[in-house]
């Protein structure tokens, strides 16, 4: 529909949210994109369409949740001052220095528009700040919306507006008359002079009040709220502040400070108590080299952990549960394995995983086993080894924390599962890796000083997902050694200052950091570097000691470790790691192709004070014995130069069950397979060795088992590749914005005739601003039967699908369903207001007769 109206001098596109928008550099446009991805995806075909979703609730609400304290209260300071709102005026509110940069980043994030001279917000920050910013309550007529014209009668003579009386019939009952006496007791309060001169003649108990409730909040309890008696009968400071209009009673239980009592109270500091400032951490004094020593010897233990278990499923694959993840049998075994508790069991599962160490198979038969990437890994220094188990820890979703609680139908949270993943996990991780480290040097901040910064960090983000992370980030990050014993380390320090590089970062996408593909080499390069000097310098040598026991008095280098464990069992581990030789881990060392030269020989290089006398002779016996016996398949046979020793194995009770007969001087079969007569008489005390049909000594090594590594996950873009986007983005809304102008001034829209806006986003910022301004807009509606009609409507609700609204038509309230509503356009605009105004009691709209509710 078309209307026609005579020409007035077009508006200042410059105060215009599209205006603003289209007269920002380049620059600014492709700042906003940036910061806020969502606005431009899928790019906006012009600057209209840009700014309808500047105003959508959820990418407001997204945006804000970015916010620190500060910035919060400037922008609820803003919600309260009239709009719009020089900077000058609005830093004399708020009362500190630290406004300008705040203004700056809300422009920045589209939260905040116009230049410095007036300063205005989007409109759906009014909807998310509440009604009562800055702890302050609602306007005062806002507050007496709900009071029948009786009540509003005995605070208008309270003040004096009318002769003071009981009976609402004396000064009429009427819809005008009580609209009147709220507008002539709001302009009463709306000069600070007479709030105060109200104020002055208060007892000293509802100053009291007054003060207490000013301070914020501006609600408060009580059993009196619902009695308003005029002074003369007051018999309580709530009762004679309800009587002057000075305290509202919301209902019968709860009172609410109007906002003119709340600012004239607050005097010269009218925002309130402000917090520009973070709250600095505070805990108990470790001391920085303190820290960096348990920070070191914390690292080798993670590495030494993510090792056994790895050495472990490449030996014995894990199958995973059919719904996923690991079992809980399979999750205790692996806390005994590592001698830890199933909590810190499953954060070294997930962080395996994290760092592409362990994978599961593709294929039917699924099990979880080392990537290949796990031998590369294996014979890197172990600074190199923790750098890569950090880098993947940053990154992951996993919120190994999560392990052993309940999901939302009841059932545990498995190791390895999807339900552990959370999208939110790596943004929020960094946050706490970034608030502990602004401790002081040397500090372990406490867990009530780390919620209290992160609060002031982002006061609009909470949950129990946050809640738990700060907690399980900590513990975490005690394991990994980027604290320690609570203080920050030195690369602790220096992974959050890498982490604040990325928060500042002008091309980052919010809430996924930047991460190259494969992994970021120069961070694991870093921080290897960094706890380089931090860990023991990698030895060479052994101490051996005559009860059979070696002692690495540091950690060794990978290729004496790897030799070291074909010949030896770890005993004990710590800043020492105790090895013990025995028969057994001798005979693995034999079986797997050493000799007694070659066990000699690295012994004696290795041995900083030589090898024990009982040590060589346990060599030289084990070597002796072994191989004597040799197994093949008969389905196997047993063959020996050493006659006697033959009989004895004969004769042997502890053999009976291997069904051993003699069929030469020298030979012995088994209907059993090799595998089981072997170890059969391994556990009857012999050493026998298995025989190939040409007679060579078959080697056994453990079985290795390994699978193909996934790629990681690939990044998001790069920061070049980002920024290029956001530029290709703002090039298509300029060019598109052009095209819709001159399309406009093709159909004489900027003369004789303005159309209703048909786009679905504006048609919803029009309608939500229209609620909030209480303006009239013409609305082009299709009912169900098909039929279109326009109608001139106020506004006065918007949900759930529904616009509840004023008819003038029907002179009623009705309801429209939003997706039947065609188009909207401004009418007070269009003819400077007027109609007959909704009446301001009415609480149910009728839905409309088209449109059953």
């Amino acid at each position: 529909m078309m209307v026609s109206m005579p020409a007035d001098p077009a508006p200042d596109e410059s105060m215009t949210l599209v205006g603003w928008l289209r007269a920002l550099p380049d620059e600014a446009i492709t700042r906003l994109f940036l910061l806020r991805p969502d606005l431009a995806t899928p790019p906006p075909p012009d600057f209209d369409v840009l700014a309808a979703r500047l105003e959508i609730r959820v990418s407001v609400a997204r945006a804000m949740e970015r916010l620190d304290t500060n910035a919060c209260e400037v922008l609820e300071a803003l919600t309260i001052l009239p709009s719009p709102v020089p900077l000058a005026e609005l830093c004399a509110f708020c009362g500190h220095a630290e406004v300008a940069g705040v203004v700056r980043r809300l422009r920045e994030l589209g939260l905040l528009w116009g230049d410095d001279d007036g300063l205005r917000v989007v409109g759906m920050v009014v909807d998310l700040v509440g009604a009562r910013p800055l702890g302050l309550g609602r306007p005062l007529r806002e507050c007496l919306s709900a009071y029948r014209h009786t009540q509003l009668a005995r605070i208008a003579g309270a003040l004096g507006l009318i002769p003071p009386t009981t009976d609402s019939a004396e000064s009429g009952t009427g819809f005008i008359a009580r609209a009147d006496l709220a507008v002539a007791i709001a302009e009463v309060f709306a000069d600070p002079a007479q709030v105060r001169g109200q104020l002055d003649g208060c007892s000293e108990r509802a100053h009291q009040l007054l003060r207490r409730l000013a301070a914020g909040p501006a609600l408060g309890t009580t059993a009196e709220a619902g009695r308003l008696l005029a002074v003369a009968s007051a018999r309580s400071p709530v009762e004679e502040l309800l009587a002057r209009g000075l305290l509202v009673g919301i209902d019968d239980d709860t009172v609410e400070l109007p906002r003119e009592v709340g600012l004239a109270i607050r005097g010269d500091e009218p925002a309130g108590q402000l917090h520009p400032y973070p709250p600095e951490p505070t805990g108990a004094t470790v001391g920085a080299s303190a820290a960096d020593a348990a920070a070191a010897l914390a690292a080798n233990t993670v590495v030494r952990w993510v090792t056994t278990l790895l050495d472990a499923w490449g030996a014995t694959p894990v199958t995973p549960l059919r719904t996923g993840g690991l079992s809980v049998r399979d999750l205790r075994t692996t806390a005994k394995l590592l001698d830890v508790d199933e909590r810190t069991a499953a954060f070294v599962v997930e962080l395996a995983a994290a760092a592409g160490l362990v994978d599961a198979t593709a294929g039917v038969d699924i099990q979880y086993m080392p990537t290949a990437a796990y031998d590369r890994w294996g014979i890197d220094l172990v600074a190199a080894r923790w750098a890569v188990l950090v880098e993947g820890w940053l990154r992951s979703p996993s919120a190994a924390w999560l392990v052993g609680d309940r999901d939302e139908r009841g059932r545990q949270i498995a190791a390895m599962s999807l339900e552990v993943r959370r999208s939110a996990a790596p943004d929020l991780r960094a946050q706490v890796l970034r608030a502990l480290a602004a401790a002081p040097a040397g500090v372990a901040p406490s867990g009530e000083s780390l919620r209290a910064l992160l609060t002031w960090r982002a006061p609009r983000r909470a949950g129990t997902l946050l809640a738990g992370m700060i907690d399980g980030t900590v513990a975490e990050a005690e394991l990994l050694g980027l604290t320690g014993r609570g203080a920050p380390s030195t690369v602790g320090r220096l992974l959050a200052a890498r982490l604040d590089e990325e928060n500042a970062d002008p091309a980052r996408v919010v809430g996924l950091p930047i991460r190259p593909a494969g992994g970021d080499a120069a961070l694991c390069a870093r921080l290897a570097d960094a706890l380089t000097p931090l860990l023991p310098e990698p030895v060479e040598e052994l101490l051996l000691q005559a009860d059979l026991t070696a002692v690495a008095p540091g950690p060794l280098v990978p290729r004496v470790a790897a030799e070291l464990a074909r010949m030896a069992d770890v005993e004990s581990s710590g800043a020492a790691t105790v090895y013990r030789f025995s028969e057994v881990s001798l005979r693995r060392g034999f079986d797997s192709g050493l000799t007694a030269e070659d066990i000699h020989a690295s012994l004696g290089r290795l041995g900083r004070t030589g090898v024990p006398q009982g040590l060589t002779y346990l060599i030289d016996d084990t070597a002796r014995r072994h191989g004597r016996l040799r197994a093949g398949s008969a389905s196997s046979y047993l063959r020996c130069d050493d006659t006697a020793l033959l009989a004895e194995v004969v004769a042997s009770r502890r053999t009976q069950a291997l069904g051993l007969r003699r069929i030469a001087p020298t030979i012995i079969i088994s209907s059993l397979p090799t595998g089981e007569v072997l170890a059969g008489l391994r556990s009857a005390g012999y050493a026998p060795v298995a025989e190939a049909p040409d007679g060579r000594v078959v080697l056994s090594r453990p079985a290795t088992h390994r699978t193909p590594a996934r790629p990681r996950p690939a990044p998001v873009d790069s920061a070049d590749g980002r920024l290029a986007q956001a530029r290709d983005v703002l090039r298509l809304v300029r060019r598109g914005d052009d095209s819709a102008q001159a399309m406009r001034a093709a159909g004489g829209v900027a003369g004789a005739e303005i159309g209703l806006t048909r786009s679905a986003p504006l048609i919803l910022v029009m309608l939500q601003g229209a609620v909030r301004d209480r303006r009239r807009v013409l609305l082009g509606y299709v009912d169900q039967q098909g039929t279109s009609s326009d109608r001139i409507v106020r506004p006065t609700a918007v949900d759930g699908g529904w616009l509840t609204a004023w008819d003038e038509l029907s002179a009623g309230p009705r309801r429209f369903a939003l997706h039947r509503v065609t188009g909207v356009a401004d009418i007070d605009e269009m003819f400077g207001g007027g109609g007959a105004p909704a009446p301001a009691d009415w609480t149910a709209a009728t839905p409309d007769a088209a449109d059953p509710a």
